[in-house]
């Protein structure tokens, strides 16, 4: 008796999800984060110091790789985060940080372009500093037409120091 009552339970609730979905039209089904959490800002600054800005790849398969940088002397402050490469350049192109030049490159056969520490001329990410970690708000752009975030900060101007 209780195997036939789940048996149905079940069959109806796939009904029910197929009648949703028909009548949901195009349905846009996105997993994880809309916000990534890069890390503790004192460590993350510290590792920037020691090795240069993180290249954070897309794990999820997808194609928005990122690189985060650190531009301040205070941790709080400075933080960029943009993509890791050039628009409309294939994956394999993802940019690196030649310390001595002070710029992202890509190699020749990507075109050999540079871009500065701040990652202009590259799709831009807000990055917000909540309670010590570092949150890069990776979709912004696309909900920038919809919605707007109340009270949100990010940066709108940052100090490029000597690195």
């Amino acid at each position: 008796m209780v195997v036939m009552a789940l048996v149905v339970l079940a069959g109806g609730l796939l009904l029910f999800m197929n009648l949703v979905s028909n009548r949901a039209g195009d349905v846009t089904i996105r997993l994880g984060d809309e916000r990534f959490d890069a890390g503790r800002v004192g460590r993350i600054a510290a590792e920037i110091d020691d090795r240069g800005p993180i290249l954070y790849s897309d794990v999820a398969g997808g194609t928005r790789d990122i690189i985060l940088n650190h531009l301040s002397e205070d941790p709080e402050a400075g933080w960029v985060a943009f993509e890791a490469r050039r628009p409309g350049a294939d994956r394999d192109c993802t940019l690196r940080w030649e310390a001595a030049a002070g710029a992202f490159v890509e190699t020749a056969a990507c075109g050999g372009g540079s871009y500065p520490p701040d990652g202009t001329g590259l799709q831009p990410f807000p990055v917000d500093v909540v309670d010590g970690s570092i949150i890069v708000d990776l979709n912004a752009q696309a909900r920038s037409t919809t919605t707007t975030r109340p009270g949100a900060t990010t940066s709108s101007s940052v100090a490029v120091s000597g690195r």
